[in-house]
């Protein structure tokens, strides 16, 4: 896990100066961008004439591993719009975005329980 981050401070020449404790971490999640779930998502956003930006795997900053790999439940996390550093004490969501995502939010809900 690890692995690339003590190669690129050794190709640094950092490794005097930097030290990597983990004390806890969890696995990565993953869901298939051909999946139904995803389908959807995309659905939602062509709604609304967005594109949308999808990075099938998600980083283990949470136990979501326990609902995708364990359970088999898809975990899924959208949005459209703009902000950054999530959870860090200067995250941000630019005033824009927040109608944004209501309209989205409503459209990804008609998606999701569409029935045929």
């Amino acid at each position: 896990m690890i692995e690339g981050l003590n190669k690129l401070i050794e190709r640094l020449n950092l490794k005097d100066l930097i030290e990597i404790d983990i004390h806890d971490s969890y696995t990565w999640s993953k869901v298939s961008p051909n999946s139904e779930q995803v389908s959807k998502v995309k659905k939602a956003y062509e709604r609304l004439k967005l594109r949308p930006y999808i990075i099938p795997i998600i980083p283990g900053s949470a136990p979501l591993y326990l609902f995708t790999r364990k359970l088999g439940v898809p975990f899924i996390s959208t949005a459209p719009g703009n902000g950054g550093r999530a959870h860090a004490p200067n995250e941000y969501l630019t005033v824009d975005t927040i109608p944004k995502i209501t309209l989205y939010t409503s459209a990804l809900l008609d998606e999701v329980s569409y029935v045929k």
